[in-house]
This record gives structure tokens, C-alpha cells and sequence, in this order.
């Protein structure tokens, strides 16, 4: 009953505040939907409580039969293990301190119904997403979510910014989930079921005895569920959808894009770990594509002006960390580095919300400085969430981060690209998160006086849930110690997930050979390499940026201004796109709707029409109305009739 309360209490408060509760004050709106998910934290955390209290072994919860057609048998159950009990508290909540944030960040907004029931729905398809026992639940949560970020990202639909980029981020998204369909039905086809649980039964206990052609087929399967990983998860070339979806509310992109639905991929596979394990050309191809994803939005962030734009592609990049956590088959460091992420970039992006509403709504960076004279609060929670996401040593970047290029170092030779691709992006994230912290809280401020009188901190009901951020940004990154730190418990995480990260016994020699035990020396090496580049690069941002936009700033933007341009564009990638696929498909599209439809099936349809009204007219002037003359026609008729008939 518990269990199922979780479920119930996001999708009542989505419905009261959509369709009941329209015409309520906002401040009813507000605590309905914060209601709604705090109960559904306070219930997760029973529910998970009583669990692991069980002895954490999974176990299906039997829901309805949905589908049930033939051979094809798709029942609503749900899975709770390790990893979606864990998924549960981190939707539940981070979910519950950012819609207690919202309701401080739309104070100003007179009707916000609206907002609090999609962003209740959001949760509740998300849950879907992460405790459906097959694909098919999973992909009414994976449609669900995107849908409700379509509706959120375009919440201000009136300006036409929002409305594109709630379009753009839905369009793209039905890219992915062409892939995502195509490796579901390519699963049921070679192994004739779509369920989590007989999936891994049917994998570990006769993975022996898997014939060639299923084989191969786990290959395209794994490609296919990847491409569709790529759409939600913003890697490249499906990423462009994310940097645009900061034109919605702040709180939407913490929860949205920072917390939750972009990580959405990288549970899927872990979620089928047992499936990519058997796919090495797939595992290469991820941990290829989530390592140049990470360097490459790296790199675009470092000239951003825009603070959420900043926010926004340093969360494409730390999602390649993820996708590259999973390539190399260190499933157990890409999901640490996702609840660390969840953390501190959350804090990040409502502390930047708590900035953008000190500073009137202006998010260029250019027009901040010296806030922390006005917002103490907001710039040691931001400083912590800074120092976490670039790997400070001590929190919970570090020891999540360090973890993945740990395990892209020793996965084989051909990961040390990968590993490379890696480092240097960190390095970048270094460089604009610190810049980010020095163009907005250090310096002088450079906002008009108009904007200076009104500078102050934000109320309690905004920075509370940052205090609480802050503290997970610092404190999480404990679970995951590595065996070479001095520590009481180590690597807990990783041993907490062993059960749900399953190697099939026909590459299990493989992958403990390349997970064998490493010199401690080794290990020291490839940390002292991040701190090292984390030091350096820091120390340089703040001796460009301390003083707003200084000499050396000005004078390396000139030296390098082609680069700064090929940057501020986001390499053209948009430019591109539109190029070569959106102006060429909408003159397709309009051809088809000019000739095609209007021209030559509007013409035949409307051809027969006026062809049988002519007839008709040509005919007519033989009709008289007389009756008796019309029944003597049809007389003579019958009797012609019958006559041929009858010689």
C-alpha cells in the first residue's frame, strides 16, 4: 500500500491543481504541489526503509495485465531494488526542496496551477520511468517526461523563444525514441519477452547459451536503446535541445534538466547492464560518444555569458561523464556521479534562480558582480556547489568524478582516449565554473543603480532548500571513497549496487581481468592528474575574472577571437542543422502540401466531385417532374431489361 501511495500522491496533486483547483490562489497551488511530493518522499523513504530492511533483494510488485496478445505479454508490474529505490528518493526527494523552491521563484506569476500540476506530473511519469519491470512501462514514463517538459519549457508559451524551444526539445526527443521503439521491438523479437526481470534471468543463467544471431542481435538492441539514450540524455548529436530548454523556469531546469530526466538514459542502461556487457562494439561506441560529449559542451560553456546557459551545457558535459561511466562498463561510478550531479547541480541551477530574481530577471553574467556583498547566503551555497562540481578534493565531485576517469584509465588501452577526452574536460569545467562564480558574486557590479538599490537575498523559502543542497553537494561523495583514501568504510556505493550490476558469465573473465587490482601508485597518478588540472585552471579563471572583465581577459579574447567566435556559436551545430536538415525537410514538407496535397489529391477528389455535378447538370434538363412520365420511363426500362435478359 505504501508503495503504491508514492505513485497516487504526485498524480493527485496533478490533477487537483490542473483540473480542480484552476481557479485557487497561487499560494494554494504552490503548497498542494509541495505537499504532494514531500508525502511522496516521506513515503519513498518508508517504502525503501522497510526494504533494505528486508535484505534489499529485488522484487516485482504485480500491477494489472495490460497487454496480453499471443506470445506478447506486457503486464503493468513495477521492480524495486537497489536501483530504483535509490532513483526513488532522488526524484522524490530533490523534487520536494525544488517545488518548495518554485513557490518563492513564481511568487510574481498570478496564476501558477498550471505550472505545480505539470511539474506533479512530471514526477509521476519519472517514477513510471524508473520502477516499470519492462520497456513498455518505461516508455510511457519516457514519453511522459518529455511531454511534460515540452509543456514546461514552453510554460511562457506566449513568447515565441519559449513556445521554439519546448518544440525543439520535443522534436528531438522523437528522434532518440525512434531508436528507443526499434530496440524494443528488436528485444522481443529474438528473445520473446520485454521484461527487466525474465530479460536478466534468461541473460545470466543461459548466457552460454545464446546463439549467434541473438548475439549479434544484443548488438543492434544495445545500439538502438543507446540512440534513444542519446535524446533524453542530451548527448551528441541530439544534445542541442537542452541549452535551449533554460528558456523555461529555473526551477524546471533544476529539476528537469539537472536531476532527473536527463539521467534518464544513463538508468536505462544501467538498468541493462547485463544486455551492453554483451555488446562490446556498443560499450566503445558509448563510452566514444559520452567522452567527446563531455569535452565538447565543455568547451562551448567557457565563453557563455548567459549564467543558465553556463549551467545548462555544463550538464551536457557531466552527462558525458556519465554515458562514459557506462561505456567502460563502470555502471557503479556512472550512477554515483548521477546522484552527486543531481545534488550540487540542482543547488547550482536554484542558486542561479535566486540570483536571476535578486537581479530583476537579467541573466547575462556581464551585468552581475559583487553579489556576494548582497547575497551572502547564496554565494557560500553556490561556492560549495561550485568546488563540488569541479572536483575540489574533499567533495562529492571528487570522489564521483575521479571515479570515472579512474575506470576509463584502466579499462583497456582502447579507452585511454577516452580517459584524455575526459580530463581535459575536466579541466574545462574548472575554468567556466569558477568563471561563472567570479563574473557573478566577485568584483564590482556592473548593474545599473536601478537594479543595485533593489539587490538583496531571497526569502527563506529559496534559500532553505539550498542550505539542504548544499550539505548532500558536500556530504554525499562519502558513499563512494576509494580503497587508497584513509577512511573507515570504502567504495560503500559501489558495493550497495552490486547486485543490480550483473556480468553475464561469457565476458565475466574479460571484465575481472580488466577490474583486476592496480598499483596504488597508478591510482595516486591519475588523481594527482585531476586535481593537478582542476588547481591550474582554477587559479587562471580567477586571475582573469577577478576583476571582472579585466586586461588579460580582454587581451586573450582578442588573441583568440576566432576561437571565441567558433565558441560563442556553439560550433554552428544549430546553424547546420537548420542547413542541412529543418529548411530541407520544410520545403519537402511544403511541396507536399502545395502539389502533392492541395494541387494533385485535392484536385482529383474535387475533380470527381465537379465531373458527377456535370453529369448530373447535363442530365437534368431531361427531368420534368412529372410523375406519371418518370414511372413510364422506368416501365419501359424494366421491360428492355427483361427482355435482354430473357433472348
Amino acid at each position: 500500500m505504501l508503495f503504491w501511495l508514492i505513485l497516487f500522491f504526485p498524480l493527485l496533486g496533478a490533477f487537483l491543481n490542473g483540473l480542480v483547483l484552476r481557479k485557487a490562489s497561487p499560494t494554494v497551488s504552490h503548497v498542494l504541489g509541495a505537499a504532494a511530493l514531500v508525502a511522496a518522499f516521506i513515503y519513498a523513504l518508508i517504502t525503501y526503509l522497510q526494504f533494505m530492511g528486508a535484505g534489499g533483494q529485488a522484487q516485482v510488485i504485480t500491477g494489472i495485465d495490460w497487454i496480453d496478445a499471443g506470445t506478447f505479454k506486457a503486464p503493468f508490474n513495477f521492480i524495486l531494488d537497489r536501483l530504483s529505490g535509490m532513483m526513488l528518493l532522488i526524484i522524490t526527494g530533490i523534487g520536494s526542496l525544488i517545488h518548495i523552491y518554485a513557490g518563492g521563484y513564481m511568487h510574481e506569476e498570478k496564476a501558477t496551477y498550471r505550472f505545480f500540476s505539470y511539474l506533479n506530473l512530471f514526477v509521476f511519469m519519472m517514477l513510471l520511468l524508473v520502477l516499470g519491470d519492462n520497456l513498455l512501462v518505461m516508455f510511457i514514463g519516457w514519453e511522459g517526461v518529455g511531454l511534460c517538459s515540452y509543456l514546461l519549457i514552453g510554460y511562457w508559451y506566449e513568447d515565441d523563444k519559449n513556445a521554439a524551444a519546448g518544440m525543439k526539445a520535443f522534436l528531438v526527443n522523437r528522434i532518440g525514441d525512434i531508436g528507443f521503439l526499434l530496440g524494443i521491438f528488436l528485444t522481443f523479437k529474438y528473445f520473446h519477452t520485454i521484461s527487466f526481470s525474465q530479460l536478466k534471468d534468461m541473460i545470466l543463467t543461459a548466457g552460454a547459451n545464446l546463439n549467434g544471431e541473438q548475439l549479434q542481435a544484443i548488438g543492434w538492441i544495445t545500439l538502438a536503446l543507446f540512440v534513444g539514450a542519446c535524446g533524453k540524455s542530451a548527448q551528441m548529436p541530439l544534445y542541442v535541445w537542452l541549452p535551449d530548454a533554460m528558456a523555461g523556469p529555473t526551477p524546471v531546469s533544476a529539476l528537469i534538466h539537472a536531476a532527473t530526466m536527463v539521467t534518464a538514459g544513463i538508468y536505462m542502461m544501467t538498468r541493462l547492464n547485463f544486455l551492453f556487457y554483451l555488446a562490446p562494439d556498443t560499450q566503445m561506441v558509448v563510452a566514444s560518444v559520452g567522452a567527446i560529449t563531455a569535452l565538447f559542451a565543455a568547451t562551448i560553456a567557457l565563453v557563455q555569458y548567459d549564467i543558465k546557459k553556463v549551467l545548462a551545457y555544463s550538464t551536457v558535459s557531466q552527462l558525458g561523464y556519465m554515458v562514459l561511466g557506462c561505456g567502460v562498463g563502470a555502471y557503479s561510478a556512472g550512477v554515483f556521479h548521477l546522484f552527486t550531479h543531481a545534488c550540487f547541480k540542482a543547488l547550482l541551477f536554484l542558486g542561479a534562480g535566486s540570483v536571476i530574481v535578486a537581479m530583476h530577471h537579467k541573466q547575462d553574467m556581464r551585468e552581475m558582480g559583487g553579489l556576494r556583498k548582497f547575497m551572502p547566503v547564496t554565494h557560500f551555497v553556490m561556492l560549495i556547489g561550485v568546488l563540488a562540481i569541479i572536483g575540489f578534493p574533499g567533495l562529492s565531485g571528487f570522489f564521483s568524478k575521479d571515479e570515472i576517469l579512474w575506470r576509463a584509465w584502466t579499462g583497456g588501452d582502447s579507452y585511454h582516449i577516452q580517459w584524455g577526452l575526459g580530463a581535459l574536460a575536466a579541466v574545462c569545467t574548472s575554468f567556466y565554473m569558477v568563471r561563472l562564480l567570479m563574473l557573478t558574486f566577485y568584483g564590482k557590479n556592473r548593474s545599473d543603480h536601478h537594479t543595485q538599490e533593489h539587490l538583496h537575498e531571497t526569502s527563506v523559502v529559496m534559500w532553505g532548500p539550498l542550505v539542504v543542497l548544499a550539505i548532500l553537494s558536500a556530504g554525499v561523495g562519502y558513499l563512494n571513497v576509494p580503497h587508497i583514501l584513509p577512511f573507515p568504510a570504502h567504495l560503500l556505493f559501489e558495493n550497495y549496487l552490486e547486485p543490480v550490476i550483473s556480468i553475464p558469465p561469457l565476458v565475466a573473465d574479460h571484465w575481472h581481468h580488466l577490474h583486476a587490482e592496480y598499483p596504488h601508485s597508478l591510482e595516486w597518478a591519475i588523481m594527482g592528474v585531476s586535481v593537478i588540472g582542476m588547481a591550474v585552471s582554477s587559479i587562471f579563471a580567477i586571475s582573469m575574472y577577478s576583476d571582472g572583465f579585466g586586461k588579460l581577459a580582454q587581451s586573450l579574447g582578442s588573441v583568440f577571437k576566432s576561437g571565441h567566435r567558433v565558441l560563442s556559436n556553439k560550433y554552428y551545430v544549430d546553424e547546420f542543422y537548420d542547413a542541412y536538415f529543418v529548411t530541407p525537410l520544410r520545403d519537402i514538407a511544403q511541396f507536399l502540401w502545395k502539389i502533392v496535397d492541395v494541387v494533385i489529391i485535392d484536385g482529383i477528389v474535387n475533380g470527381v466531385g465537379q465531373a458527377c455535378m456535370l453529369i448530373g447538370g447535363l442530365s437534368s434538363f431531361r427531368m420534368s417532374g412529372s410523375l406519371h412520365r418518370h414511372g413510364m420511363v422506368m416501365i419501359v426500362g424494366i421491360v428492355c431489361m427483361l427482355s435482354v435478359l430473357f433472348f
